[in-house]
């Protein structure tokens, strides 16, 4: 698959989450498949970035669609998440009275297709877990399976 995403001229993917680098660098240390240098971290308290983008949070709207299945994690994939969700937990050390502690926590992701400044797909998360299909991410990039 790389190899495809290569020859694509693909430059990516990037992995962008809400946190610390303190925290990004905890997942990164549990996520070893995880390139470092693709991933980044925005600190922001009041997640200007991720607003902008159109990203919403958890409990905003009730999306027309089915809970996700939770994920099919082996017993000791459950074990790392359970012991470790509380310290990766974009939860502000010092939070500011006009955010609420736990905004980070509920925040929604999307995958975005970018080439220079024009996006050629963008998918906003209805709720946790509910993602793109890798095909279609994939056919807005070029690559070809």
């Amino acid at each position: 698959m790389t190899e495809s995403l290569q020859a694509a001229g693909v430059a990516g993917p990037l992995f962008i989450s809400v946190g610390t680098g303190a925290k990004l660098a905890k997942f990164l240390e549990l996520n070893p498949k995880v390139p470092t240098e693709l991933a980044v971290v925005d600190d922001s308290p009041t997640f200007d970035a991720y607003t902008a983008a159109g990203f919403g949070m958890l409990g905003e709207s009730i999306p027309d669609i089915s809970m996700p299945k939770p994920p099919g994690f082996s017993p000791a994939m459950w074990w790392s998440y359970i012991t470790n969700v509380m310290q990766l937990s974009p939860i502000p050390e010092n939070p500011s009275p006009s955010v609420s502690t736990f905004d980070g926590v509920r925040r929604l992701g999307g995958t975005f297709v970018l080439d220079d400044a024009a996006v050629l797909y963008a998918y906003a998360d209805p709720i946790p877990g509910e993602h793109p299909s890798v095909a279609a991410v994939l056919k807005a990039a070029g690559v070809q399976l």
